[in-house]
């Protein structure tokens, strides 16, 4: 006989190639009227359970980097407060910033060139942020190797090269953070508006992608993780602690599910009679 079963309790992500998987998975059997018989549970391979273990090790990597995308944020806050200082007139200049072989690359389609360079120099001068992108990186490339590891498909030299050259071009920081922002935002309260603890009006959905869009951006993720936001509904009623939420623990659709193309479509367990 066979026995059908379900998976309770399950996250799932999905991989370049959009195949659907369960990050953890318990299996119950379903109820059912047939008569009884041993069963037997297997994982993926019954002989060797480290590839099961691989898999969900490499699915674990888009929360990691959601936490390294936290201390990438709250490091770059010190060097933009310096920005505006030293450089007022950058204060709104659009720019975005990447990994790049163990520093920190610029972009924008807006700054001059010498621009873009005085303000690379001040991220890169930046120990902890330089670590946080690097860490970011490493994390990525982890769980792709991984999974390529766990598919028997193990990286050679020159594919290792590869992937890490693919991964420092992966995201751009600023559009990641306003992408778990935006996502965050769809799922508040409407008809009202939140408010910082100073009075300022949240908004998560705020461009960062400027030094000061940027630091008025971080306001409302540490307002909206502190718990310490207030909601007014358009009727005037004033809730307080109503939101309590950190963007990058979040599972995110915005954030990058970095993986090989794969032919695994399934993980967790199976009944067999």
């Amino acid at each position: 006989m066979s026995s059908s079963i379900f998976l309770a309790n399950s996250a799932t992500t999905t991989t370049p190639s959009g195949t659907a998987l369960a990050s953890a998975a318990v299996a119950q059997p379903q109820e059912s009227n047939a008569p009884s018989a041993s069963l037997t549970v297997a994982a993926i391979d019954p002989q060797d359970h480290t590839r099961l273990d691989k898999y969900l090790t490499a699915l674990n990597a888009p929360l990691k980097m959601g936490l390294d995308a936290e201390q990438i944020a709250n490091a770059l806050i010190p060097t933009m407060q310096s920005v505006l200082q030293a450089r007022p007139d950058l204060a709104n200049a659009q720019f975005d910033f990447e990994s790049d072989s163990g520093s920190i690359r610029v972009t924008s389609s807006s700054m001059s060139a010498s621009d873009k360079a005085w303000l690379q120099a001040q991220l890169n001068g930046n120990t902890a942020l330089v670590q946080a992108v690097q860490t970011f990186h490493d994390d990525a490339v982890e769980g792709y190797t991984t999974w390529a590891d766990a598919d028997g498909n193990s990286l050679s030299q020159s594919d290792l090269e590869s992937v890490n050259k693919q991964a420092d071009t992966l995201t751009g920081f600023m559009a990641l953070f306003a992408g778990l922002a935006s996502t965050a935002q769809s799922s508040l309260m409407k008809n009202g508006s939140y408010y910082t603890a100073n009075g300022e009006q949240m908004n998560l959905a705020t461009n960062p992608s400027s030094a000061a869009g940027f630091l008025n951006f971080m306001r409302s993720v540490q307002a909206a993780a502190n718990g310490t936001s207030r909601f007014v509904s358009s009727s005037g009623h004033t809730t307080y602690g109503a939101l309590r939420m950190n963007i990058f623990e979040m599972n995110s659709s915005a954030m990058p599910n970095f993986f090989p193309a794969s032919d695994t479509k399934t993980l967790g367990l199976n009944e067999q009679a």
